[in-house]
């Protein structure tokens, strides 16, 4: 059985080898799983650099993935035999079969394309999640608004009955975010604030922020007193930039968002409920490629492409 195995950040070696390892069993309360798709994502890419909090299981990268089930061990009879199931998070993805217990397994319709529902448990449930305490009607404000995240992000305000404002680097991605059901599309330039003014819109209460950099500032900027930032990530690579007079002028507050945080105080029930509602809507993720496992260096270097729109994905599957 094949895996991509990372190495000790730092070190003169490659970041990842292609390595044999012996064929999983399930045990019992386990299954067997054949790995169908498993995408590139932001954990996974400081997760290599030593700069994620939480290792690698077993070494093996890949936090999230879709996988097909092909073998229970004792005791179980769900999923069945044949089900495409969404996987644990951080369950060591990149590799071509693994085990887990059969509880923590979340099924898919037969019908999805697996390479398209791969992010459902991370990018998804974050969107999911931060849109919770939002009313309906309610307008936000969020960036990157063409990432994994802020796609999710406006396709379910939406189906919530809320207005979404995305903010995008540049033009290209507009017409798309609009068929997706954005309210409005604006690019990440001065002057955003008069424009919501000029659109109606007013000064929303909640701002969403995975891009960090000046784009905080800006995301600030556009928020009525007392209003919330929220930084779910960091896409400029940048550290986040907050004006003082945003902070104490217009009382801005500002909190960090992560889903491994929210997932231990929520509890297992309640994160189950919202990812077997996300599985049962038709979500979909922008791919912007698929590699094989033999093919990580050319699919780890897409991944770190600045302004790269969608997710690189490995599809470890001979079958596949």
């Amino acid at each position: 059985m094949r895996a991509l195995r990372c190495n000790p950040p730092g070190g003169s070696g490659p970041l990842l080898e292609l390595v044999e390892l012996p064929e999983p069993q399930p045990r019992e309360g386990e299954v067997l799983i054949e790995v169908l798709a498993a995408p590139i994502s932001p954990i996974d890419r400081l997760s290599l650099r030593g700069l994620y909090p939480l290792r690698p299981a077993s070494g093996i990268p890949g936090a999230q993935g879709v996988g097909l089930v092909v073998e229970h061990g004792q005791g179980v009879r769900e999923p069945e035999v044949g089900s495409v199931v969404l996987l644990p998070v951080r369950v060591g993805a990149w590799c071509e079969r693994l085990v887990t217990p059969a509880e923590t397994l979340v099924p898919l319709s037969a019908h999805r394309d697996p390479v398209r529902a791969c992010t459902l448990r991370i990018e998804a449930l974050t969107a999911a999640v931060l849109l919770a305490d939002l009313e309906p009607g309610e307008c936000f404000l969020h960036s990157p608004g063409a990432g994994s995240v802020g796609r999710y992000l406006t396709v379910l305000a939406r189906d919530r009955g809320l207005r979404s404002v995305a903010l995008v680097g540049t033009r290209e991605p507009i017409a798309e975010l609009w068929g997706l059901g954005a309210d409005n599309v604006l690019v990440r330039e001065p002057g955003v604030q008069a424009r919501l003014s000029a659109l109606g819109l007013g000064l929303p209460r909640v701002a969403f922020d995975g891009s960090g950099g000046e784009t905080s500032g800006l995301l600030g900027s556009c928020l009525r007193l007392g209003g919330e930032l929220i930084v779910y990530g960091a896409a400029s690579r940048k550290p986040v930039q907050l004006p003082v007079d945003q902070l104490v002028f217009k009382d801005i507050r500002v909190r960090g968002f992560w889903l491994h945080r929210w997932a231990e105080t929520a509890g297992y029930a309640r994160m189950r409920s919202e990812l077997e509602a996300l599985a049962a809507m038709d979500l979909h993720e922008q791919v912007a490629a698929r590699f094989s496992l033999d093919q990580w260096p050319a699919a780890l270097a897409m991944a770190e492409q600045p302004g790269l729109r969608g997710r690189v994905v490995f599809t470890p599957a001979k079958t596949s």
